[in-house]
């Protein structure tokens, strides 16, 4: 029973958050003017100015892991070829193959999985997720463009936009600026610190608000075959298995968290917006969205109580 009050401690939080940001817009608190700048301010400024503080403040070199960063990037690339294979299956629409592919591998880990590590794993686990979202974040970003361009011959980037849409990434300017300072022991003064520090403090509650006030529920009969096997795979067989294989290589405590906060989230939420500009099935990455983030709080908390039992978390 303790382990399934810490799971449940661990993760239903983010999903208050999250729930707590839809009804105030079912209430007419906010707006979607209102909530189109927020999204703004998170992704432009305190999400980035989290990720610096947590890198900053840690011990880069300590932190850092090449062998669970290796596995995390080869997981993905697993995951990424067997969609090629399988995608096909689901749907013969190329719009929507694209929008199913990338629903599989990218998951929101700036900002469900990063407090979720931070919640399965303490402070330790907000740093070591901070420090590999700087790599993640690149890979995500690099893979979805490229899968969307492949099944979207018509809107297809150039490697040279794909290279400048990397380097403005807000997420990644705070990330390297983050490691630069941590590299380097940079000293930063208390009059700077604390105001980065204060602005870290409200990143997360601000975004999950944010995230579920922004959620815009659509009908999914028309996809739901597409919605339940996407679903399932990305929320259960996925994560699940990520996990098992981590298991067998060594991984145990903080490297499992941030297994489960890489491959047990839901969709990321900037999927739909990269769907829409490329000419993608929007409706389905939505609704994949809303149906991933809804469901994970059961598979989340469940995968997080069966770890911390068998004392691998």
């Amino acid at each position: 029973m303790q382990d399934f009050i810490f799971s449940v401690n661990a993760v239903l939080p983010l999903f208050i958050l999250t729930a707590l940001g839809w009804l105030l817009t079912r209430l007419n608190v906010w707006n979607s003017d209102f909530l189109k700048t927020a999204n703004g301010i998170s992704f432009n400024v305190l999400i980035p100015t989290m990720l610096f503080y947590n890198i900053y403040t840690s011990d880069f070199k300590a932190v850092f892991d090449a062998r669970l960063l290796a596995f995390v990037l080869i997981a993905v690339a697993v995951v990424v070829g067997i969609g090629f294979l399988l995608v096909p299956v689901l749907s013969k629409n190329r719009a929507r193959q694209g929008v199913i592919l990338q629903a599989l591998f990218r998951g929101n880990f700036a900002l469900l999985g990063l407090p979720l590590c931070q919640s399965l794993a303490g402070e330790a686990g907000a740093q070591i997720a901070s420090v590999f979202l700087a790599f993640l974040i690149p890979a995500f970003n690099v893979l979805a463009t490229v899968i969307l361009s492949v099944y979207n011959n018509d809107n297809a980037e150039s490697p040279a936009a794909i290279i400048k849409k990397i380097f403005k990434n807000p997420l990644i300017i705070g990330c390297a600026l983050g490691m630069f300072f941590s590299l380097f022991k940079i000293p930063l003064p208390q009059i700077i610190l604390k105001p980065v520090c204060d602005l870290k403090n409200i990143a997360t509650p601000f975004a999950l608000l944010v995230l579920g006030g922004d959620f815009k529920f659509k009908s999914f009969i028309d996809n739901l075959k597409c919605v339940l096997s996407t679903g399932l795979a990305r929320l259960i067989l996925i994560p699940f298995s990520a996990v098992f294989v981590a298991y067998l290589l060594g991984f145990r405590g903080i490297h499992i968290a941030l297994v489960i906060s890489t491959f047990g989230t839901p969709v990321a939420v900037s999927s739909t917006a990269m769907t829409y500009k490329m000419n993608g099935d929007y409706d389905l990455a939505c609704q994949l969205v809303v149906f991933t983030t809804i469901f994970s709080a059961v598979t989340i908390t469940l995968l997080a109580f069966i770890t911390r039992t068998l004392g691998i978390l």
